[in-house]
């Protein structure tokens, strides 16, 4: 009789996980520590003088308006803006700002928004702006800003 031989099993090659793990988790640190975050302001155009060429001194071509835009009353059903530091009403101001893209389209236009402004009046603002053909515009939110109302 035939003896049977019996055929020794082959077995599988087992794969340390434990180790893949670990430099999973060491690749994962790696990546963590050496990512660098976007910073959204570095995003945002700025134009600035070429150096050497001297700064032109033309009181025109300086125009510079500061609209803020604060949460006031409203009187008479019109809103109130202040224009370098004067309140105006918001039919005048239109009107003022027309004016102003007639005569130079170059004017700067810094807009403080107050921390409790409301958005319409920002929108409206932004608006009447665009009606005038004004394309310089600086939107600014500063919290440290105290408004303080003018007594009319």
């Amino acid at each position: 009789m035939a003896k049977k031989v019996k055929m020794p099993q082959k077995s599988e090659a087992e794969i340390p996980l434990s180790s893949m793990i670990d430099v999973v988790f060491l690749l994962l640190i790696y990546f963590i520590v050496t990512q660098k975050p976007i910073i959204e302001e570095t995003l945002l155009g700025v134009n600035l003088p070429a150096p050497g060429q001297p700064q032109k001194n033309n009181s025109q071509e300086n125009m510079l308006l500061k609209v803020d835009v604060m949460s006031l009353p409203v009187k008479g059903g019109d809103e109130i803006y202040h224009v370098n530091s004067r309140p105006w009403y918001f039919k005048d101001l239109v009107e003022m700002l027309i004016e102003t893209g007639k005569n130079d389209k170059d004017t700067t236009i810094i807009i403080n928004c107050g921390p409790n402004a409301k958005h319409k009046k920002l929108i409206r603002l932004l608006d009447a702006c665009g009606e005038a053909g004004l394309s310089k515009l600086n939107i600014v939110n500063d919290p440290s800003v105290k408004f303080t109302p003018v007594k009319y």
